[in-house]
């Protein structure tokens, strides 16, 4: 199987090179790293050349960029995918960091049928702020990480510890998933099956809920979404957050998901491609 990640980014060159050094530790490494940036300025253009230099006996990595124009990251995503050579594609947010075995533990899951989805453990301000002044990555559960989480800061720190154990798993339940609960930070897909779904929706208008898109039209098909929760663990940066209920962008994008799921439909329109 033919592996290619995925990594969004906008206009956070610093927390990208992290993601990048994340990947190139791990215990099973990608075919190829394709960045899917929607618009960012020269700093983030400067630090993927030097990147690619620094990494380029690892992985080839790869720059998709589109003009800043606005909320464009469906649109994007579907253009990095049509460049994409892997038969498998993995998704993780530019300002997150990666489990060593994060990579090995979305392909050793995969299945021809099914969409995975992990989630992230929330480092907290400081630690972010510390780790990226260092540039140092974090791919573990390390004691600094459970420290900052004991005083409050760090969140979701349970999420950092893998469990292998499909009974103790299940014990814990970490082998469920609700219907919508695909994280964009975290998923893996076969490329044909994203295909099949025609790609991500680009009528979405800002970055809420539109990952959740992808499993419920996914499951639409009649195929499946797992859970790779404490197997695929990423480590989540801290930055300021917009996100709201009362945004009229959010309202929008709950009203696709409305729609999808009283229809049922399993295929977006304005998707990678244009269907009538």
């Amino acid at each position: 199987m033919k592996i290619t990640v995925i990594v969004p980014t906008y206009n956070r060159p610093r927390e990208l090179r992290l993601n990048l050094l994340s990947l190139a530790q791990q215990s099973l490494l990608p075919h190829e790293v394709l960045i899917a940036d929607d618009g960012s300025g020269p700093d983030t253009k400067l630090m993927i050349e030097v990147m690619q230099e620094a990494l380029h006996s690892v992985f080839p990595i790869r720059h998709i960029w589109q003009e800043d124009i606005g909320f464009r990251k469906p649109r994007i995503l579907n253009e990095t995918v049509r460049q994409a050579s892997g038969d498998y594609l993995i998704f993780i947010d530019g300002d997150c960091m990666a489990h060593r075995h994060f990579v090995r533990s979305h392909a050793e899951y995969s299945s021809h049928d099914a969409v995975l989805s992990g989630k992230r453990v929330d480092v907290g301000k400081e630690l972010s702020a510390r780790l990226l002044a260092e540039g140092r990555v974090l791919s573990s559960l390390t004691f600094e990480l459970l420290w900052d989480s004991l005083r409050g800061r760090s969140r979701k720190v349970e999420e950092a510890i893998r469990i292998m154990d499909p009974r103790l798993r299940t014990m814990l339940h970490r082998d469920r998933i609700t219907p919508d609960g695909l994280w964009g930070c975290n998923f893996s897909i076969p490329r044909d099956l994203f295909f099949a779904i025609n790609g991500c929706d680009e009528e979405f208008q800002d970055g809420s809920i539109e990952d959740n898109d992808i499993g419920i039209r996914v499951q639409n098909l009649g195929k499946k979404i797992r859970t790779v929760r404490a197997l695929a663990v990423i480590f989540h940066l801290w930055h300021p957050s917009t996100w709201s209920f009362q945004n009229p962008k959010y309202q929008h994008n709950l009203a696709i998901l409305k729609q999808r799921i009283e229809r049922h439909e399993g295929v977006c329109k304005n998707g990678i491609r244009k269907l009538s």
